[in-house]
């Protein structure tokens, strides 16, 4: 269990340092045209990284950093944030072996698509990941958003009992996104799940970014 976080706006300053600056140790000198990361589906071996196939990707096992795994023991409440010495190890780390600009995290637990898009001339790190989970998840409900589970009952007590706790802390009365996760809001992962991407996006319609499922957990506590 984690006692200390790091404040909002000191996590917001540490991402635009590590997203302007990028670790070099991480970084493929070249760039664009780099040593060949990816063989087995390359045939020039000078990778253009922006214009590789999502899709041709999604089929390399292991590709994501272990950090952000499912069962890695990386668990902490999405509400609160990570600590201090914890974040720090992490969040310059690249969140995938072969370097994204872009990735799309869904969820079963809401029925938003999370878009993750790095800064020019940098790459999509764990740090990144955790930052844009925390924003967005703090944006207010919207009506349509709403009328999703006005006609579950059980669904909506648990929302709304989620808000109610939350609501003491940050005296904001609206309805948050965060509180859509009722008793679940401990992040356990990111995992690939190709039949719940395909119930996600419409028929006939594809994703161009790599898309990941976040596993969400209840709290210990």
């Amino acid at each position: 269990m984690y006692h200390h976080r790091f404040p909002i706006q000191i996590v917001g300053r540490l991402i635009d340092q590590y997203q302007g600056q990028y670790n070099q140790r991480y970084q493929p000198i070249g760039w664009h045209k780099v040593n060949c990361m990816c063989p087995s589906i390359c045939n020039t071996h000078l990778c253009d990284l922006d214009m590789l196939s999502a899709r041709l990707l999604s089929t390399r096992p292991n590709r994501l950093d272990p950090t952000l795994q499912v069962g890695s023991g990386m668990r902490f409440d999405i509400r609160e944030g990570i600590a201090p010495s914890t974040w720090q190890q992490i969040c310059s780390i690249p969140a995938l072996k072969v370097p994204a600009y872009e990735i799309l995290i869904i969820s079963k637990a809401f029925p938003w698509t999370i878009v993750i898009r790095a800064r020019a001339g940098s790459v999509v790190t764990c740090g990144l990941i955790f930052w844009e989970l925390y924003n967005q998840l703090q944006r207010h409900v919207e009506d349509a958003e709403w009328a999703v589970v006005a006609v579950d009952k059980t669904r909506r007590k648990a929302i709304e009992k989620a808000a109610k706790s939350r609501q003491k802390k940050d005296k904001d009365n609206r309805l948050k996104r965060i509180d859509w996760l009722g008793d679940t809001p401990v992040f356990e992962g990111l995992e690939k799940d190709e039949e719940f991407e395909k119930k996600i996006y419409l028929p006939g319609s594809a994703s161009g970014a790599d898309t990941w499922v976040l596993r969400f957990g209840k709290s210990s506590r």
